[in-house]
């Protein structure tokens, strides 16, 4: 039993020390640690969507010339949503098809947004409008929280 024991301990610490060597010779090696804090607001950069905080959101939504987009669960879009926004739940996305054609077609800018700065359901759903068609797509990032925290208009 000891023994077993014994070679357990080495084959782990010999499989950790050659993932160790592995990843830091590695072209796309896993980073130790990485600041998180703007990953979405990166990831939608790299991808060519303009990403706009909540002072220019306020500014879109007060003009009324874009469409909000919320990618949030259709539970929480009922709880509440920035005022006259449009559901389209990113994890239910195949059942939103027809409307997602309605928005590319309507010709608006299209502003998706999810929870806060660190979901990436909105990211996602931007992506999907690009890859539909939509040149005029651009990323509110701050969400629904800062919305709400800072007297966003909202409807429940």
């Amino acid at each position: 039993m000891k023994t077993t024991l014994t070679q357990i301990g080495i084959i782990m610490l010999v499989s950790g020390f050659l993932a160790l060597v592995a990843n830091t010779v590695h072209p796309r090696k896993i980073p130790w640690v990485q600041d998180w804090s703007n990953l979405v607001e990166g990831k939608a950069r790299e991808a060519g969507i303009k990403v706009v905080p909540l002072s220019v959101a306020l500014n879109k939504h007060r003009m009324g010339q874009s469409v909000f987009i919320d990618a949030r669960p259709a539970k929480e879009f009922a709880a509440g949503h920035i005022s006259g926004a449009v559901s389209v739940p990113f994890q239910e996305l195949d059942d939103h098809f027809f409307t997602l054609g309605q928005l590319v077609d309507a010709g608006k800018e299209l502003v998706p947004y999810c929870k806060n700065r660190d979901c990436d359901d909105g990211l996602m759903l931007a992506k999907e409008l690009q890859a539909m068609g939509a040149g005029n797509v651009v990323l509110y990032i701050d969400g629904f929280e800062l919305w709400a925290k800072h007297g966003g208009a909202v409807e429940r």
